[in-house]
């Protein structure tokens, strides 16, 4: 499984982790775990790239995934709403990031950078 992340898009997120110490995670937010923002009965599951402080539990993202920016964490059992390969891009339109895959098109239309600290 690879997620190739376009320029624009690296560029996107690495204004947003700037020097900071983060774990970058592609979180499938389907209501299960710690930083979940989603009740458990929701059909509105999305992709979301969470900037995390080390020092915050992230045990749920159990697995990773080769990026162009390295690996990333992931839930490995959101691997069956991936495709083996995606592409993470920005939209110029909206300035939003996107999320698609090869064989199933859009995943996830505007993919939220959401940063988790320690005591915020």
């Amino acid at each position: 499984m690879y997620l190739k992340i376009t320029p624009e898009a690296q560029e996107k997120l690495r204004s947003k982790i700037g020097g900071s110490d983060v774990k970058v995670l592609l979180d499938f937010d389907d209501g299960v775990g710690a930083l979940s923002r989603v009740g458990t009965c929701t059909l509105a599951s999305v992709f979301r790239v969470l900037l995390v402080d080390p020092a915050i539990d992230s045990h749920d993202y159990d697995e990773s995934i080769d990026t162009d920016m390295g690996p990333i964490a992931i839930k490995g059992y959101s691997k069956m709403y991936m495709d083996e390969d995606m592409t993470l891009e920005l939209n110029e339109k909206t300035q939003m990031l996107r999320l698609k895959g090869a064989n199933s098109g859009e995943l996830t239309a505007a993919v939220n950078v959401e940063r988790f600290e320690v005591g915020v």
